[in-house]
């Protein structure tokens, strides 16, 4: 599947962008916790409406990868696929392991590195996606054969079947731990399997055409998702925040996201996007994993400088820091990652044309 998919490149943009929104309202969710639940409960639902930029970036994953033929050896694949991903990964390792120090005033060391590179949280919070997306395509020859064998009912069935026992039981095992009852402990399946869900969801939104009556009562699904998410949190939470049911494995996002997916896919042409537009879009989403793993070093130096000139005192200025933040830090990302792109496309370039004069 090597044609793009106009739609697809849509998502992936606006969902970068909702990404590092996430990211923007963690920190100012922060602020009102304690001090102001109203506030936070806003924040909080403006945040809901975010949660579907993960999961998308997961299904679109499903709808390319799912949907290839495997026409090379599995020693091929992973040769092709697996250094873009590492690379890149060992690469923002080193810089935000530096980073991270340097900030906490602490040594380095080899030993260390290596411990926190190949930890699941990494060096910095948002590098979880990368040791799933990693994970992910290691296993993915193995996936797609196994999906290419199922009707269209039974690979519905078994999304419904992976999300009551991952989402669902994940969910219960949180909120009843909360209040000190002990129920499913250990029995929900791991976040791996739940992230991998995500990619079966949008090989099948993809592959099969939903009907218009069933998509209503999905959209209705996902806004009671949405505005559910925030009433839950509150009575989650204790005096910090924790965003266990904004998370993939919570079960608030999944309908959201696939009203999202569904009414771009039903609804992108209509739109009828100026070509400058499109091909901005297509940059964007082509960057979108640079993007997504530079844009959190970019936020905190942005949200910083940001503070010195609007002080976060009163809930309006706080409002404008929210966008003010989002904007600058989605520019200067996307400058970041473009830059850091053809770095790395031309250094690929050279080192493949060396390996061809030495053979």
């Amino acid at each position: 599947m090597k044609e793009r998919v106009k739609y697809c490149d849509f998502l992936k943009a606006i969902s970068i962008i909702l990404v590092i929104l996430i990211h923007v309202f963690a920190i100012y969710r922060d602020l009102y916790i304690n001090s102001n639940r109203t506030y936070y409960f806003i924040l909080s639902l403006g945040d809901s409406f975010t949660r579907v930029a993960v999961p998308i970036f997961f299904m679109i994953t499903g709808i390319f990868m799912l949907n290839k033929k495997n026409e090379t050896s599995y020693k091929d694949y992973l040769k092709k696929r697996l250094p873009k991903l590492v690379i890149p990964l060992v690469i923002f390792t080193i810089i935000y392991y530096i980073y991270e120090k340097r900030n906490a005033l602490d040594s380095m060391s080899l030993l260390n590195f290596f411990q926190i590179l190949t930890s699941y949280g990494g060096a910095k919070y948002h590098l979880w996606f990368m040791a799933e997306i990693i994970r992910i395509y290691i296993l993915l020859p193995f996936i797609s054969i196994l999906v290419k064998g199922l009707k269209k009912k039974e690979l519905r069935n078994l999304i419904i079947v992976i999300f009551i026992m991952g989402n669902g039981i994940n969910f219960i095992q949180l909120f009843t731990q909360r209040y000190d009852v002990t129920l499913f402990s250990g029995l929900s399946l791991s976040n791996l399997t739940i992230c991998i869900n995500y990619l079966l969801v949008g090989y099948y939104l993809y592959k099969y055409d939903i009907k218009e009556k069933t998509r209503k009562k999905i959209y209705i699904l996902g806004v009671l998702s949405i505005l559910l998410l925030p009433v839950f949190d509150l009575f989650y939470i204790d005096n910090m925040r924790n965003d266990a049911m904004f998370t993939v494995s919570s079960i608030f996002p999944i309908m959201p996201s696939i009203s999202a997916f569904l009414l771009v896919k039903n609804n992108y042409d209509k739109l009828k996007i100026p070509n400058k537009l499109e091909k901005l879009i297509n940059k964007i989403a082509t960057n979108s994993l640079y993007i997504y793993m530079i844009h959190v070093i970019v936020l905190e130096y942005v949200n910083k400088y940001a503070q010195k000139i609007i002080v976060p005192n009163r809930f309006i200025n706080v409002i404008v820091l929210i966008i003010l933040v989002l904007v600058v830090t989605s520019i200067l990302s996307y400058i970041g990652a473009f830059i850091f792109n053809y770095i790395y496309n031309f250094i690929a370039k050279k080192t493949k044309q060396l390996k061809k004069k030495i053979a």
